[in-house]
């Protein structure tokens, strides 16, 4: 039997300007409405595993209160550089086992000051095999920034170098979270090279965000090839779609998919 996950920026209070978000009536941007709407939405969504990004520590605390009823166990690290968020992962207690749980610190300077971005990286044992999910929220670059400059382009490497000794000793890796990148990019092209795949590559017009009035992809479920994936697509979005809305309380939509464990899995 497999399980279902979910990756979802839920934008964090402290980043919210009212003029980022025009559409967007200011009742819906007020955390007293906003932030018991993220949870009922984590809720509504039912992934065995959920993957957050731009969590603040207020709000993983609501989150572990709201989840905590339908069987979830929760665990937040936090960026660097006194940034007030971080990434979140929780995961259902009664499918999956806890092993280890890492901060990854991303050492993506390239001569100057980190960036303070950060990804989590857990091992949980589902069915008796090993799984290890990264969770991540990469850095932003302009587009058109060379490859050697990229903040994010360091951060999936390093990422890579932590996951490269799990083959042969995890039966699957995933690798997922806000990437800030098109499926052009030159992230996307190191993972896919390094045999990882997306969930929703096949999903044509799929977009996860509107900002700046364009809908796109930027938030990916990527997987080793010891899983196969069933995405779910998400909600359709336009250029028009407001964001966040009563419906969607993010400026991302979240992003699931099934996973199953393939035979051949045994033998990684």
């Amino acid at each position: 039997m497999g399980f279902t996950l979910a990756t979802w920026n839920i934008l964090a209070t402290a980043y919210i300007r009212p003029e980022f978000y025009p559409r967007t009536p200011p009742q819906i941007l007020d955390p007293a409405w906003r932030i018991p709407a993220l949870v009922r939405h984590a809720q509504s969504l039912g992934s065995d595993i959920l993957c957050l990004q731009e969590v603040e520590a207020q709000v993983f605390a609501a989150f572990e209160a709201g989840l905590r009823g339908s069987g979830y166990t929760g665990t937040w690290a936090r960026k660097g550089g006194n940034r007030p968020d971080g990434c979140a992962t929780f995961f259902r207690s009664g499918c999956f086992t806890p092993e280890t749980d890492t901060r990854i610190a991303f050492a993506d300077g390239g001569g100057r000051a980190n960036s303070g971005h950060i990804a989590q990286f857990l091992h949980l044992e589902h069915q008796g095999k090993r799984l290890a999910v990264v969770n991540t929220h990469l850095k932003w670059d302009p587009p058109d920034t060379p490859r050697e400059h990229q903040w994010g382009y360091r951060q999936i490497c390093q990422v890579l170098d932590v996951l490269r000794p799990e083959t042969g000793l995890s039966a699957a890796r995933i690798v997922c979270g806000d990437f800030n990148v098109l499926p052009q990019s030159d992230v996307v092209e190191t993972l896919r090279r390094a045999g990882f795949d997306y969930a929703h590559r096949e999903c044509p017009g799929v977009s996860t965000c509107n900002s700046n009035g364009l809908p796109k992809l930027i938030d990916y479920l990527f997987h080793s090839d010891s899983l196969r994936a069933k995405p779910l697509l998400p909600t359709p979005i336009d250029a028009g779609t407001p964001l966040p809305s009563p419906d969607q309380p993010s400026d991302h939509l979240p992003l699931i998919a099934q996973f199953d464990w393939l035979e051949t899995s045994e033998s990684e």
